[in-house]
């Protein structure tokens, strides 16, 4: 068997790479940015609102519902809705107020959410016709317990229902 006679040796340098993490130093405004204070026109920045409805403690409430689908109880999962109309997009999720609630995998099977989802089983038109359906049901149990909040009413009345008068 063949054995180096000599260690290995490195002979160009190693690279420094972008991964070493540096404590960034508070810097101030930017030039632009100190001109426009002295002149009085300088900017404010502020975090836009959100354009849908986002609740944490909506989304429980829905998770806290028996499946829609099959109606296994126990703790189910706040699936948004898949429809591009609703506003859908790539890496954009509809309003929390879109969400109805579907099992998750368990032991050797797949759940509602993974059906509708990734599975495939459903084409677009069965799709929409039964996540709308799924959410009028959602939302009728929810006012039945009165956990549908005013915000999430306003955003299915702007969504859905001005998607099921255009669709009429």
């Amino acid at each position: 068997m063949w054995t180096r006679s000599q260690p290995m040796r490195r002979r160009t340098p190693m690279k420094r790479t972008g991964f070493a993490r540096h404590a960034k130093e508070a810097r101030g405004p930017g030039l632009a940015q100190r001109i426009a204070q002295s002149m009085g026109q300088a900017l404010r920045h502020q975090r836009a609102e959100p354009a849908v409805y986002r609740s944490r403690k909506h989304r429980q409430n829905v998770a806290a519902l028996a499946c829609v689908c099959c109606g296994r109880p126990g703790p189910t999962q706040a699936a948004h809705l898949n429809l591009l109309a609703l506003g859908k997009g790539r890496g954009l999720k509809v309003s929390d107020a879109l969400t109805v609630p579907l099992c998750p995998p368990r032991l050797l099977q797949p759940g509602c959410h993974w059906r509708l989802d990734q599975s495939g089983d459903y084409d677009k038109a069965a799709s929409a016709v039964l996540q709308l359906t799924w959410l009028g049901q959602t939302r009728t149990r929810l006012l039945a317990l009165g956990q549908w909040p005013e915000a999430a009413e306003s955003d299915f009345q702007r969504l859905v229902v001005a998607y099921l008068e255009r669709a009429a």
